[in-house]
């Protein structure tokens, strides 16, 4: 196996950078997965597959790569899987913002190693210094793949455009304070109502006039738990109870610079949060919905 990447352009060093600091702040542990066309950074919960991934991340290597070469084990089975320790790769991207050039290489040294070779700009000459970091890995056997392939979910009762990230991380933050649960609620109408309940108090935060994508209602409410508004049709409302802190992880995205995030609902079964950007990067986070 070989692998061979660099990187040029000041706005994808950056943009990678900020990617693998979320990813590093959504778990500990990941699996970054290399193909000929797109980078994968994949996190199972727990890592313990085989569960289906709770974070799947699409890079498109020819936007963000000058260079790019990679070779697998055989014709059959040309990607290649590592495990990586997320904070490690994210402190040696540290540096990013200010470097000239960033090469990426798969070297074998005491173990196998992902070898970042940066370029900085000298503050006492013209000339460049360079930072090399070697982050230990473990190669995937081909046996572990299949638990590491894009999680297959169910049809999605509704797709609503979420409002600002940053906005909706103060509004979580709030609500975390109080309740370990967040109920996440969305209408056919385009509203997105964020509730907790607790002992003391009932809190609600709605967001209204959102774009709704699509919506495969009608959705029985026989045994809702949630209460409707005023001349709110409650079959074109769908609702998921999930934990807040995990809702919350993903709302520290907002760094990455996105163009536009999206939130889908089973039916109090799984949220699916979906962050896209300008560059076709695709983080996509789900989360179980806490039935009692």
């Amino acid at each position: 196996m070989k692998f061979r990447a660099v990187m040029i352009d000041t706005a994808p060093m950056r943009e990678f950078s900020n990617i693998v600091t979320t990813i590093s702040k959504l778990s500990k542990e990941c699996v970054l997965r290399l193909s000929d066309s797109k980078l994968y950074f994949i996190v199972s919960e727990d890592n313990s597959g085989p569960t289906p991934p709770v974070l799947w991340c699409e890079i498109p290597q020819d936007v963000f790569f000058s260079e790019y070469q990679m070779i697998g084990i055989d014709d059959e089975h040309r990607d290649i899987y590592l495990g990586v320790v997320s904070a490690n790769l994210a402190r040696s991207l540290t540096t990013l913002k200010s470097a000239k050039c960033l090469k990426i290489k798969l070297t074998k040294k005491q173990c196998p190693c992902l070898t970042l070779d940066i370029d900085m700009p000298s503050s006492t000459s013209t000339q460049t210094r360079q930072v090399t970091h070697d982050i230990p890995v473990v190669v995937v056997p081909r046996k572990l793949w299949s638990e590491f392939q894009e999680p297959r979910i169910p049809q999605p009762d509704i797709t609503i455009e979420l409002p600002a990230l940053k906005q909706l991380r103060t509004t979580i933050d709030r609500m975390r304070a109080m309740s370990s649960e967040v109920i996440i609620r969305a209408s056919a109408e385009g509203r997105l109502t964020l509730q907790i309940k607790t002992n003391m108090a009932k809190v609600s935060t709605r967001f209204r006039d959102l774009r709704v994508e699509a919506f495969e209602g009608p959705i029985d409410h026989s045994d809702s738990e949630t209460e409707s508004q005023a001349n709110e049709d409650m079959s074109k409302v769908c609702y998921c109870r999930v934990d807040v802190k995990k809702f919350s992880i993903f709302l520290s995205s907002e760094q990455i610079s996105h163009n536009r995030t999206i939130c889908s609902i089973v039916h109090k079964k799984l949220v699916i949060l979906c962050l896209q950007t300008e560059e076709n990067v695709k983080l996509q986070f789900f989360i179980t919905g806490i039935v009692y």
